[in-house]
């Protein structure tokens, strides 16, 4: 019996003390990013909030595969035509 209670204390304090490190640095990370915004905008600088992997994130869940860089849709270009290749004579090959 005296084995369960400590047992259940215990549990108790690790559950109340995990709880009160995630709160601790989910409000030091706030803090922080709140300095550096007031930092930016003390020097003139106005913050960018890039929310690109966002859009890559979405994209890639629906099913489209991920988005190039340039952030446009990548459309088919239809009809894949090959091309014979072909040995250029009398042309000097160039070594760097």
């Amino acid at each position: 019996m005296l084995s369960a209670l400590l047992t259940l204390i215990a549990r108790v304090f690790f559950t109340v003390a995990t709880v009160v490190l995630v709160l601790a640095l989910m409000a030091l990370a706030l803090l922080t990013m709140l300095g550096l915004l007031v930092w930016s905008l003390l020097r003139g600088r106005r913050p960018v909030l890039d929310t690109s992997g966002f859009a890559r994130a979405r994209n890639f869940r629906a099913g489209r595969g991920a988005a190039p860089a340039s952030g446009r849709p990548v459309r088919p270009t239809g009809e894949i035509i090959d091309v014979e290749a072909r040995e250029v004579s009398g042309v000097a090959i160039r070594r760097d």
